[in-house]
Order: C-alpha cells, then structure tokens, then sequence
C-alpha cells in the first residue's frame, strides 16, 4: 500500500484551501456569542452560560463556537440538535443538517417548527464524502444568514476507513503489517484527518456560526477505575477546538440527563449538580424533569484534570490514543 495516498483515496499532501474571514465577519462572530442559541431546556441554556453575577443572560448554543454533544445511542444526541434547530428556524435563520448515518428526521420538527424552506440538508454517506465538503465547499457555502451546522454524527463514519487498535495490533502480530513506514503511517492518519476536521468547523463557526457536532462514544479501560465514556472522535486538536461539550447520558429507565464538561474552553469538574440536567424526550421537544436526581448523579468528583467519566455501559469497542501506545513501542523495537 502506497503511503502517497490516505485511506480514504486522498493525497496526504494536498494544500488546503483556507477559508477567508473578513474584518466585518470576525466583529460579527464576537458579537454573536453574546446570542446564544436555546436547547429547549431552561436549565441547561442557564448551565451553558459562564458569565458572572449580574452578567448572566440566557444561555445556550453559541454561534462563534464548536460544541460537541456525546454519549451511548438513543439517548438523545439528535433529539437535541433538533431542539435547537427548531428554535433557529422559528427565529428565521439557516440551518445546515448534514447527515452521516441515518436521514434527518424532519417530522419530528414539523411538529415545532411548520416552515422548514431554512433548513438546508446534505447527505454525506462516508468520510471522503464528509471531508470534501468540508475541506472543499461548495460555492457560497455556507449561505447567508446561517446560524446553525449540524453534523450527526461526526464519528460514525470513522470505524469503515481506519481500524481499531485490537485490529492493528492482530495484523502487527500476524505479520501482516511488516513494513514500519506503513505502521508509523497508519498510526498517525486517524488523528491527522481528526485534526482537518477540527479546524475547518471552527474557521466555519467563525462565520457567526453555530457549529454542533454529534459525537458517538466507546468504553474505556485501560487507567480506569471501571468501565466509563469517551467520545470516539477525540485528540489535541479535536479538545483544542471544541470550546463547549455536553453528555447525554441515562441513569434511569424514563429519565435522561444532559451534563456540561466543558464550558467556554474549560474543562468542569464532573457531577457538579449545578451542570446537570434531567429531561425527557416528548413527542414535540424536549422537557425538563424537576425530580430529585440519584444520589450517584448528584456525588461530586475530586477536581482534577480528566475527561468526562459517565459510567453507562456501550456497546463499542475501546479504541483511543492511548490505546495506540503498544505501537509506538513496536517501532522503537524495529529501530
């Protein structure tokens, strides 16, 4: 296999084309995070927002920014973005919904939202789809008056190009990878094209544009005290670039809670119980849930730096940067 060409067909070493903002549109986009996007739930809007004292406002979505939604599935990832959608569409602003799995559900928004002539929709079956529209968009794209981009999700399309560590790690010992360049190359592809993304949605969200990506999950072992959460798509730069993210999670049969991991570039201190909140998923939006929360949702975490830790188990494999280690290994022993 040639290491001119990724897995995904395209040269490693195209130049990208860099998207222009104007003086006028960074004003714009500064602006606009003090226009914040609602979710549908009051308490969650209130969580989102970081400002102190008598500066709070009503929180939300906020355009300028990347914010990444994760946890299990079905538990309420598109169901929230729809939520937001709907409140973009009955203000009269723009809507991109690009769709990597499965198609947009768009009954479920007719029901809070009538006139969906805003809502823009484009199809991206795999990941070179996905990257070329977001590497190379189309002409005047994104249109005027956009408020909000919608990918869901931006990880499900990763697992068909670039195998797993447990599957590198098969190869590497059956022998089927035997040339050390090949596995350096495949090493580091995953967390490259992971890096592209990353930073062409946030130069897309310095349009004053809200910017809220779908992220699916995998367990973690490995340095754990159990079985937790992580988002599938994850790396420096992806951390770098997501400014808020929120989990969606189950604890309860009927009941789902949304918790704020990061906030305004910072990562939070999890179960903090003023960054999270109960809801259920009706048949027309979302609602909050005023029950009292489980005493295992509600125990604070020592601060300390670490990612969000829900326990809730998933049905993935584990795979993650860390997980890749034993390769690094493997070629210092070749050298």
């Amino acid at each position: 296999m040639s290491i001119d060409k990724d897995l995904l067909g395209l040269d490693s070493q195209d130049t990208l084309p860099v998207i222009s903002i104007s003086a006028s549109q960074s004003l714009n986009a500064s602006a606009a995070l003090r226009e914040p996007i609602p979710t549908g739930l009051t308490r969650l809007d209130e969580a989102l927002d970081d400002s102190p004292g008598e500066q709070r406002r009503s929180g939300g979505i906020l355009r300028g920014q990347v914010t990444e939604v994760y946890g299990p599935p079905g538990v309420g990832k598109t169901s929230l973005a729809l939520s937001v959608a709907s409140h973009v569409l009955r203000d009269g602003g723009k809507v991109i919904w690009i769709d990597t799995s499965s198609p947009i559900p768009t009954s479920r928004l007719k029901s809070t939202t009538p006139e969906l002539t805003n809502l823009i929709y484009f199809r991206a079956p795999t990941l070179p789809h996905l990257l070329a529209f977001l590497l190379r968009p189309p002409k005047d794209f994104p249109p005027a008056e956009t408020s909000l981009i919608v990918i869901d999700s931006i990880s499900s399309l990763f697992p068909s190009y670039f195998l797993s560590a447990a599957e590198l790690k098969d190869r590497l010992t059956q022998g089927k990878i035997t040339d050390k360049s090949q596995l350096q190359w495949l090493l580091n592809r995953k967390w490259n094209v992971i890096s592209d993304i990353a930073t062409h949605l946030t130069r897309l969200a310095a349009l004053n544009i809200a910017v809220l990506a779908l992220n699916q999950t995998h367990t973690k072992i490995k340095g754990q005290p159990r079985a937790t959460l992580h988002p599938l798509v994850a790396g420096g730069t992806w951390e770098t670039n997501v400014q808020t993210r929120i989990v969606l999670y189950r604890d309860l049969p009927d009941m789902r809670f949304a918790e704020i991991t990061k906030r305004a570039g910072r990562t939070m201190v999890v179960r903090l119980a003023e960054l999270i909140v109960s809801f259920r998923i009706g048949s027309d939006g979302l609602y909050e849930v005023e029950e009292p929360k489980s005493p295992e949702v509600l125990e604070p975490t020592p601060s300390r730096k670490r990612k969000a830790e829900n326990e809730v188990a998933d049905s993935q494999d584990e795979d993650s940067e860390e997980e890749y280690e034993w390769m690094g290994e493997a070629l210092l022993d070749e050298t």
